[in-house]
């Protein structure tokens, strides 16, 4: 299944879940589930997007259900909940699209520790094999060329910039250049 209908299936899931929760008893099961294989079958590569997805899981349920006051026994009594009509429901989807990404993010932690883990070697042996040691490359000496003389600056009677006064103060000797 390609990323977009796993994510519409999801969407779908989510929102029927919202809607008719007494439907059926195992919507959390299949909402982790879809997560799952959307992180087996679009793994994500890039650290900052696996962060935030973990993020994402971690704090989506609280943000719909933020403003509640739990010490005083009104847990889902937040901001979200005060929109006339919608409010539960969109609550309700925020929690069940949370478990879509938690499904992603456990699937991705686990797919990163596997790859971690295969990366490390194939100890196979026990550990009881010799490590093989590279040979080292035989270098040929390098043929040097003669170096080339620099070449000398030409010499059309011009001015010698390099040598004499370079403040432009009165010298000693006259310019007879342009004379």
């Amino acid at each position: 299944m390609s990323q977009k209908t796993l994510l519409l299936v999801s969407v779908v899931v989510a929102a029927v879940a919202t809607l008719l929760p007494d439907m059926f008893a195992y919507y959390g099961l299949v909402l982790v589930l879809l997560g799952l294989v959307m992180g087996i079958a679009n793994p994500i590569e890039d650290v900052a997007t696996r962060v935030a997805m973990y993020v994402l899981a971690a704090f989506l349920p609280a943000i719909a259900d933020a403003g509640g006051d739990r010490a005083m026994g009104t847990p889902n009594d937040g901001v979200l909940m005060d929109i006339p009509y919608v409010g539960e429901f969109v609550v309700g989807f925020l929690g069940n699209l949370a478990t879509v990404i938690a499904g992603v993010a456990i699937m991705s932690f686990l797919l990163v520790l596997w790859t971690g883990l295969m990366a490390a070697g194939d100890d196979s042996d026990g550990g009881t094999a010799e490590p093989e040691a590279a040979e080292p490359e035989a270098t040929e000496p390098e043929a040097t060329e003669p170096e080339a003389a620099e070449p000398e600056a030409p010499s059309w009677g011009g001015d010698d910039s390099a040598s004499g006064d370079s403040e432009g103060g009165d010298d000693e000797a006259e310019d007879t250049r342009n004379a």
